[in-house]
């Protein structure tokens, strides 16, 4: 009789583990989502790219000004029926990386921790015209403590599991005084964060410029790439064509309105035509 019992134990204790390989096999072989969300119909430029994982989680990298957020990425998400963000990255200190987090917030999407790193005061009060304020990004922080949402620090190294065979790292994170090509902009403060899910690999920049570029191009390590997202929305003077040859990528994601492509003249004739 015991023996019997103990024969089907481990039957069922067989059955068990086949079920968990199966499930997970096909969990893994479920694609991860990168969905660049349209966060510059306007003139405004923007940067919101969501990650869907094979696990269930929802991760958010820059949420693009605070209109276009309320008015196409907000919609986006409801409309894929996301109710919980589980990481938010703001790669860099810009309003249109950063400013659609308040509409998020306030439509009763849970967010569980963002990493937004305060600037240098100094760096940041010289690109105010450009959409750096110090004082609004630590009432950001603020709001999102007292919305009970979790606050890190982004930093090199950090490596995420976010799906079965999906990994984000952040490898490279600068702070604009401390780094080794001296004192830079805000834009070299971006997050350089590489996706990888199997054998497919995808490189995050932000809005990186061309000092910490031009450094990453000659030091930086697991920077090639299948897809990468374009620097800086694909404007000129941004990261150099040296650091687009090591990551070498297949394919190229550019978010970026068409005024920053060509004149207001030429674009109706494209329409036109």
């Amino acid at each position: 009789m015991h023996k019997k019992l103990f024969q089907l134990l481990w039957v069922l204790m067989v059955l068990v583990v086949i079920a968990g390989i199966i499930w997970a096999y096909k969990k893994y072989q479920r694609p991860l989502i990168w969905t660049m969300v349209n966060v510059n119909y306007s003139p405004q430029q923007g940067d919101a790219h969501l990650l869907q994982t094979n696990l269930g989680k929802n991760i958010l990298i820059d949420t693009g000004h605070m209109d276009p957020a309320k008015n196409a990425l907000l919609p986006f998400l409801q409309a894929r029926g996301i109710k919980k963000l589980d990481l938010v990255f703001i790669t860099h200190p810009h309003k249109d990386h950063y400013a659609g987090l308040l509409p998020i917030l306030d439509s009763g999407i849970e967010i569980n921790t963002v990493y937004f790193n305060v600037p240098n005061r100094q760096i940041c009060d010289v690109e105010i015209p450009w959409g750096c304020d110090y004082d609004e990004i630590l009432r950001y922080h603020t709001i999102l403590k007292e919305r009970g949402v979790k606050i890190d620090e982004a930093k090199a190294g950090l490596e995420f599991q976010i799906g079965l065979g999906s990994h984000l790292k952040i490898l490279y994170a600068f702070d604009g005084v401390n780094t080794p090509v001296g004192r830079t902009d805000i834009n070299d403060l971006s997050l350089i964060m590489l996706l990888k899910h199997g054998s497919n690999t995808a490189l995050f920049t932000g809005d990186l410029n061309a000092k910490i570029g031009e450094y990453l191009a000659k030091e930086g390590q697991q920077l090639k790439v299948d897809i990468l997202k374009f620097p800086h929305h694909g404007t000129e003077g941004a990261a150099p064509d040296t650091f687009y040859a090591a990551a070498s990528p297949s394919v190229v994601m550019v978010p970026s309105p068409a005024l920053l492509w060509c004149s207001e003249a030429q674009c109706t004739h494209a329409k036109m035509g």
